[in-house]
């Protein structure tokens, strides 16, 4: 599992300029530069999806507003689980 290394070996993974040393941003620039057409997807999925939002909005701005509204408490609700369920595992 990707939280079953002790601390001893990602000191190691450090240390020797593993992947796991890489930043999020680092990251996402070496997954693009090994499989740059699966990256490009991504993109135009993303833009795709951001442009049906906007168009979505357009048409009915109400229920749009209603269903932002939701999505966010639903997001919060499971950043605020994640960390919970983190905390309980750490402590």
């Amino acid at each position: 599992m990707a939280g079953s290394e002790s601390p001893e070996e990602s000191a190691e993974a450090a240390e020797n300029g593993g992947f796991a040393a890489l930043t999020l941003k680092e990251r996402i620039a070496v997954a693009t530069a090994q499989n740059p057409t699966k990256a490009m997807s991504v993109l135009v999925l993303f833009l795709f999806s951001l442009a049906f939002f906007v168009a979505f909005v357009l048409a009915f701005p109400a229920l749009a507003g209603v269903f932002t509204v939701g999505l966010v408490v639903l997001a919060g609700i499971a950043v605020a689980g994640y960390l919970l369920l983190n905390r309980l595992e750490s402590g």
